[in-house]
């Protein structure tokens, strides 16, 4: 409630003060009304043109902001809240927009490529290094038209850096609270002559942590251990420059990590998760005649293994072995021309490919489980973007078809015992589905004068289901889950009301209210009966199954305000009533009823202050968040307490070379517990070295 008062108080703040700023120099920074962005349209537009709610977070910003993950950053958004409770331990992080729980209705883009994995639409956020980061396009509500699957709440493009001089680049080290430390290098050149040449980048980053108990004092028993982090990634890109308008570069990725799971029985490293990840992707950039054409390509191969040991409650000792590999592929094209005079069509394809293939090994008795599966999604896309009546109005329809596939899905238990939950023994081929989703869009934007704009739009988005739901039976935290292929995707359909305006080119204000209304969505259905899957107590029996419509009514504010030549802040504040509407009649269990519940995840007040000072070479940053209460379970009874974190970032740069700087995370130290009941690890010291060529 504090930080609610102060966003108001600061808004106050703004509106009083604009009479102070216009006697400010000419010197004075201004606000970018000419910014261009590419993800919301697909070709270059500014953000003013844009019919949406669109931020852009520059490398200048990650040199202020206190980043420790790439994620971190984007809580600086309105409207996109990000979990990662245990910091850079967290095994992974979940980033939802829109009032939209589930990292996999949010699409993530690197230079375009998916991130959100087919298997899961999962996303790593680790094997990303913040440091070869140009900018971050963040584009709200819902994007299916132009970007398929996953694209449900939003899209999230982070754009690498592309050499500028001859030579640059950058060394870091840094060292910090639990014992963590690491370093990164940057080297970087652009050879190009008269528009023709090729241009580099080599980068690697290091990082390692001893971690911290997950859980509080008077809960941890013999088994209990630290956290623990092993990082290591890096890559490399090379581009040929053929002339002013046509590029091709190919970029490859490599990532390797292992964290600890903060549990040990016998084996020295405990339990823990290791990912080897291995991806390339090229990219070609040009014109024909007045045409714009970009093409791309992409492989990723992410290779899981996981050990799991632990103790049951009759105090009998499990040890799994876990692997599994997950290939993505996947190209799009798209063209782009003005037809006729302000009148631009985009037309273009898209192919994703992404299968599974696993197996569970369990050594401390006879269970053996196998899977695989494979999923391929192929969309067409066609948009239209218009001006008319003196460019005062813009209009932007667009329409996409996507063809889902889903195939050679197969399971086989051998040997089961009650470790698994398996009765018997078997192997089973699910039956191949498809599915087919058309995603319309239309957006209207007036312009009210050179500063200040206000749009009506309409959109769909959709999401198929995941490999997982649709073909893998077996264990997990809540129970044990049936696999599922008659599952379908689910449909969202959002309408907004946005408005914009900057004043005196030092203040920017965006607003936006929303309604969303969505069918067929998935949830686990208890199927009313109990299995001992090891643990020695019975868990339920769950299910997938489409079963719910569901509403979010939300609104953003966000503010953007250049006090002095120095000194600028930074206000959002997003409201979300994300509910279950209506839970039908479900075939597994026809008792159950969710209507009017709460999704969970979501929280309904979420609220971001931050002051940035810049003065010379030196730059300071104070920035904190309020997150509210949200709902553990399904059920609604259980909820997470909200909490209130503050950060700050102080740097200084000496003769433009050297920087070092100092990161104090969640200042106060606050204790928070997470929707899997384990603490957070408090504040968050980090000091480091950076030497900038």
């Amino acid at each position: 409630m504090k930080i609610i008062l102060i966003s108001i108080l600061s808004l106050l703040i703004l509106s009083t003060g604009l009479n102070a700023q216009e006697q400010d120099t000419a010197a004075a920074r201004r606000i970018k009304l000419d910014e261009v962005v590419v993800t919301a349209t697909r070709t270059k537009r500014k953000i003013q043109d844009i019919p949406a709610q669109v931020q852009v977070i520059t490398s200048k910003d990650f040199e202020a902001f206190p980043v420790s993950n790439i994620d971190d950053i984007l809580r600086t958004t309105a409207n996109v809240s990000v979990n990662r409770s245990w910091g850079i331990f967290s095994k992974n992080s979940s980033v939802i927009m829109h009032g939209l729980p589930g990292a996999g209705r949010t699409l993530i883009l690197i230079d375009g490529v998916p991130k959100n994995k087919i298997a899961a639409g999962s996303v790593n956020w680790h094997n990303i290094n913040p440091d070869n980061i140009e900018r971050i396009e963040i584009i709200k509500g819902p994007a299916s038209a132009l970007y398929g699957n996953n694209a449900m709440g939003g899209v999230i493009n982070i754009i690498p850096k592309k050499p500028q001089k001859n030579i640059e680049g950058s060394m870091e080290a840094f060292y910090g609270t639990y014992n963590s430390a690491g370093s990164s290098l940057n080297l970087s050149g652009n050879e190009t002559r008269n528009n023709k040449g090729f241009y580099w980048d080599l980068n690697g980053y290091y990082r390692r942590g001893d971690g911290y108990y997950l859980d509080p004092p008077a809960y941890l028993d013999p088994t209990d251990v630290k956290t623990y982090l092993k990082e290591f990634g890096g890559g490399t890109m090379v581009g040929y420059q053929f002339n002013k308008t046509n590029s091709l570069d190919v970029v490859y990725d490599y990532y390797n990590e292992t964290r600890g799971a903060g549990l040990k029985v016998h084996l020295p490293d405990g339990s823990y998760e290791s990912t080897l990840t291995n991806q390339v992707r090229s990219r070609y950039t040009g014109k024909i005649g007045n045409a714009d054409l970009t093409a791309l390509v992409y492989y990723s191969h992410e290779k899981f293994y996981g050990q799991k040991e632990s103790l049951n409650t009759l105090n009998e000792y499990r040890i799994t072995d876990s692997y599994t590999d997950k290939n993505d592929k996947g190209l799009w094209f798209t063209y782009s021309d003005e037809i006729i005079k302000k009148n631009r069509i985009t037309i273009g394809t898209e192919l994703k490919m992404g299968d599974v293939n696993g197996q569970d090994i369990y050594r401390t008795s006879t269970d053996l489980i196998q899977f695989h599966s494979k999923m391929d999604v192929l969309g067409i896309f066609i948009q239209d973007e218009f001006s008319f009546l003196h460019d005062r109005f813009k209009l932007i329809a667009g329409l996409r078809n996507d063809m889902v596939r889903f195939y050679d899905g197969y399971q086989n238990i051998v040997e089961p015992t009650n470790a698994t939950g398996f009765v018997k023994g078997f192997s089973e081929d699910f039956k191949n589905n498809h599915w087919n989703a058309i995603s319309p869009k239309l957006a209207l934007q007036y312009t009210i004068s050179s500063n200040s704009q206000v749009y009506i739009s309409a959109g769909t988005g959709f999401l198929p289901p995941d490999l997982k739901d649709l073909s893998q039976t077996g264990k997990i935290n809540k129970g044990f889950r049936l696999a599922n292929p008659d599952l379908r995707p689910e449909v969202l359909t959002n309408y907004e009301i946005g408005y914009s305006r900057v004043f005196a080119d030092r203040l920017r204000i965006n607003a936006a209210i929303y309604y969303s209304h969505g069918r067929d969505f998935q949830y686990m259905i208890g199927t009313g009966d109990s299995v001992d899957t090891g643990s020695g107590t019975l868990k339920p029996v769950l299910k997938p199954e489409n079963i719910a419509k569901i509403g979010v009514r939300g609104a953003e504010l966000t503010a953007s305000w250049i006090l002095t030549k120095t000194l600028s802040l930074n206000v959002s504040y997003a409201y979300n009533d994300s509910r279950i509407i209506s839970f039908g009649s479900s075939k597994i269990n026809p008792d159950m009823d969710l209507t009017g519940k709460y999704m969970v995840e979501v929280s309904p007040h979420v609220v971001y202050v931050g002051l940035n000072y810049r003065y010379k070479s030196f730059t300071a940053n104070l920035n904190c968040n309020y997150v509210g209460k949200q709902w553990f379970d399904d059920e609604n009874t259980i909820q997470v307490n909200d909490y209130f974190i503050a950060n700050v970032r102080i740097a200084q740069t000496f003769k433009q070379h050297c920087r070092i700087y100092l990161d104090i995370q969640n200042i106060f130290n606050t204790a928070f517990i997470d929707r899997k009941g384990q603490l957070s690890p408090g504040r968050f010291i980090t000091a480091g070295f950076q030497y900038i060529l």
